[in-house]
C-alpha cells in the first residue's frame, strides 16, 4: 500500500529529479541559443520588445546565463539564489511569450504553459531545498561542525548582591570543563 499511498517520505529524490530535468532544459537551451549568437541577437531583435542596444545585450549574456545557472541548478549549488534567478528569467520568458502568442488556437497549448510549469518548478525547489543529492548538502555539513561543553563538578550559582530586576539572571558558575568538537 506504500507505493500506492504514500503521504510522507523521502522527496530529496524527487526534488533530485526536478533539478536534473530543469538544469538541463536551460543547459541545453542555453548550448543551443550560444553556438549561434548572432542569429540569437538577431531574433530578439526582431521580437521589438526591447531596443537594439538592450536587444544586443540581452541576446548576448542570456545564453551564457542559462548554461551557467542551469548546471549550478543540475549540480544544487547555491539552490535558493539560483532558483530566485532561474524563476526571474521563466517571468520574463511568461511575459515576452504573452507579447507575441496572443491569438493561440484554443485546441492547442500555449507556449506559456511550458514556462508556467518550470516557473512552478523551480519555485518549488526555491521554497523545497536541494535535497540530500546536491552540493548544497556538502556546504551544509561544514556549518553543522560544533562544539559540545561538558561539565565537570557541580554548577551553582553565585552570590550576588540586591540587584534590579532587568540584572536579576542567574547564571550558573562552570568550575571545570571539557570542550570536545565534533564533525
Amino acid at each position: 500500500m506504500g507505493l500506492i499511498f504514500k503521504a510522507r517520505g523521502n522527496s530529496s529524490f524527487g526534488i533530485f529529479l526536478i533539478r536534473f530535468v530543469i538544469g538541463m532544459i536551460f543547459i541545453v537551451a542555453g548550448a543551443k541559443k550560444a553556438m549561434n549568437v548572432e542569429a540569437f541577437i538577431g531574433y530578439v531583435k526582431s521580437l521589438g520588445i526591447l531596443s537594439d542596444n538592450l536587444s544586443f545585450i540581452f541576446g548576448f549574456i542570456l545564453p551564457f546565463a542559462e548554461i551557467f545557472f542551469g548546471a549550478f541548478f543540475l549540480i544544487g549549488f547555491m539552490t535558493p539564489l539560483t532558483s530566485f534567478v532561474l524563476s526571474i528569467f521563466e517571468l520574463v520568458f511568461i511575459f515576452s511569450y504573452s507579447q507575441l502568442y496572443v491569438n493561440v488556437p484554443a485546441y492547442s497549448i500555449s507556449p506559456i504553459a511550458y514556462n508556467l510549469l518550470m516557473l512552478a518548478c523551480t519555485l518549488t525547489v526555491m521554497f523545497s531545498g536541494a535535497g540530500a543529492v546536491s552540493f548544497d548538502v556538502l556546504l551544509d555539513r561544514k556549518k553543522k561542525e560544533t562544539r559540545q561543553i561538558n561539565i565537570v563538578g557541580e554548577t551553582q550559582p553565585p552570590p550576588t548582591p540586591p540587584q534590579t530586576p532587568a540584572q536579576m539572571v542567574n547564571e550558573p558558575v562552570i568550575k571545570d570543563a571539557e570542550f570536545t568538537e565534533t564533525k
